[in-house]
């Protein structure tokens, strides 16, 4: 087995052990359901949000929206969510690593590169185990209203060819997303082991992250205009945008596969840029990179 391999197992199996994992896999589906209640309440008693919206977006009624427009909403805000959520998981990683040394002992076996990417691996991997579990959940939960109740789900309706491709385009793009992101995380958790510093880095990554999370939901009743159109081909928001636009489609088949061909690109050359800043950085301890840094970083083999 390889050092990869071997990395990804042990980063696996640590996390998918620890209580945090099932408390957080059972626990954050309330969270979720009772948050999207309680601000759902909220916003259709609040006048002032009302008005927003109608300033917003006049033309677009809620009760207009498509189906594949609910779908194409939901899959953007997942999408983001998940990025933000594990991305912030492998710079918390990487983090403590460097601060506890303990990737000291590792890099004298171990290539940077390589520990990099599979902490972004391993953590893509314990992403989607809570998805499964969460989807198994979904089902018991259906199975148990289906035997219950026994009421007449439209299946001919849902397992059509556009809902499956709504799947397809989600996790194309987050793929490629998860891999562009996570690999920014990981760099900025190894340039520095001053608190105040790394989470300058973040607070940056997430405020791309929400700037991207609020023009998908603005692309799904405007995904045809110029900025949405722009944006769709910029690697810090086509995860989200170019998932909605594929799933509402909004833009025609061949700009989908171009934009995700520049995602994955531009995913590849993020890994490789943050792998050298990974493998760089490591072992600098107590020290502020200065642009010179990294670009002498970056020249590296």
């Amino acid at each position: 087995m390889s050092q990869l391999s071997l990395i990804i197992k042990n980063e696996y199996l640590t996390d998918v052990k620890a209580k945090s994992f099932w408390i957080s896999t059972f626990l954050v589906p309330v969270i979720f359901i009772l948050f999207g209640g309680v601000m759902g309440y909220l916003f259709s008693e609040s006048d002032s949000a009302m008005e927003m919206q109608k300033a917003i977006s006049p033309e677009m009624d809620s009760e207009d929206m498509t189906p594949l427009q609910g779908v194409g909403m939901m899959v953007g805000v997942f999408l983001t969510l998940f990025i933000m959520m594990y991305g912030s998981t492998i710079f918390q990683k990487v983090k403590t690593e460097k601060t506890n040394r303990i990737v000291e002992v590792l890099a004298t076996c171990v290539k940077g590169r390589t520990m990099m990417l599979a902490k972004i691996i391993a953590v893509g991997l314990v992403g989607i185990t809570q998805l499964v579990l969460w989807g198994l959940l979904i089902g018991i939960f259906i199975a148990a209203i289906v035997f219950l109740f026994a009421p007449d789900i439209p299946w001919d309706e849902i397992l059509t060819y556009d809902y499956i491709m709504a799947v397809v385009w989600g996790i194309l793009y987050f793929t490629g997303g998860y891999i562009f992101f996570g690999s920014l995380f990981a760099a900025v958790g190894a340039m520095t082991d001053k608190n105040n510093e790394n989470q300058e880095y973040v607070a940056v990554l997430t405020f791309i992250l929400m700037i991207s999370f609020y023009v998908g939901m603005y692309a799904v009743d405007h995904g045809g205009t110029t900025m949405v159109h722009i944006l769709n081909y910029i690697p810090f928001t086509s995860p989200t945008i170019g998932a909605i636009n594929s799933i509402t489609q909004t833009t025609p088949l061949w700009e989908s596969i171009l934009t995700l061909v520049i995602l994955y690109a531009f995913a590849w050359l993020a890994m490789s840029i943050a792998g050298k800043i990974y493998t760089s950085s490591l072992l600098l301890k107590g020290k502020r990179f200065s642009p010179n840094d990294i670009t002498t970083f970056l020249k590296s083999k």
